[in-house]
């Protein structure tokens, strides 16, 4: 005897088969629904001290971003007169100083990615961000050496060591953004997002060389952006068994 099944049922009675040409969605739990927010994977125990230090830092650099980008981002200005002649020398020098402390010390909360979230990408704008002013100050020692033993003006020379100086503070900038970026989900995501953004944009303009003056102008909202983020930035909390399900005396001896 043959056997009809009306509606598109299977025979065993189980889901209606799909219309001809469309695939069926796969059975599997949870198909369809949001993927949860990652977890952070603290490396050690969290400290708030990390975005801390980070704050103090990106406000210092903030501080000193304007004065810094006129007299060292400027191109003609900044690898020129400002690096040899009267007051626009002493202002190149305290601001790159100023400007690489708070750096380091925002490279710092920087760090606290990794520390507290496990982000990697913390680690990795740390590490290159240390180089990168390393080199940068390097390079400026040996262009304010070379003042002093009467290589002044601007030259060839003077371009190329002080372009390769502010690409790498611009690299530096543009790994910060997305070290922010990344951890948004962690991080408050508004203003997370805004200085990763701003960073970002503002290491392109530095690396053009050309615009650098724009991206240190914009590196000063990032500053203080990234700090108010690091400010209030969450510590998570290890998960710690109560001690009434902790194991209690010793482990009872295997059976012969």
């Amino acid at each position: 005897m043959d056997v009809f099944y009306s509606d598109g049922m299977q025979p065993t009675g189980g889901m209606p088969y799909p219309p001809y040409g469309v695939q069926p969605a796969p059975m599997v739990p949870g198909w369809g629904m949001p993927a949860p927010p990652p977890q952070p994977r603290p490396r050690g125990a969290p400290s708030r001290s990390l975005f801390l230090i980070g704050a103090v830092g990106s406000f210092l650099a903030a501080g000193a971003a304007i004065p810094f980008s006129f007299s060292a981002l400027l191109p003609g200005f900044g690898f020129g007169f400002g690096f040899f002649f009267g007051s626009f020398f002493l202002l190149t020098l305290v601001s790159a100083v100023l400007m690489s402390v708070g750096c380091i010390l925002q490279l710092v909360g920087i760090l606290g990615f990794w520390k507290n979230y496990g982000s990697a990408i913390g680690l990795a704008a740390f590490i290159f961000g240390l180089i990168a002013i390393v080199a940068f100050l390097s390079l400026l020692a040996f262009l304010l050496l070379g003042a002093f033993g009467g290589f002044g003006g601007f030259s060839f020379t003077i371009f190329i060591l002080g372009a390769i100086g502010l690409v790498l503070i611009g690299v530096m900038f543009i790994l910060d953004g997305v070290a922010y970026i990344v951890n948004r989900h962690f991080v408050q995501p508004g203003m997370s997002l805004a200085a990763g953004v701003l960073f970002i944009i503002a290491g392109g303009f530095i690396c053009s060389i050309l615009l650098g003056l724009v991206g240190g102008i914009l590196a000063m909202p990032a500053f203080i952006i990234g700090g108010i983020a690091l400010v209030g930035a969450p510590i998570p909390i290890l998960y710690a068994p109560s001690p009434d399900y902790s194991p209690v005396g010793t482990r009872p001896p295997m059976p012969p």
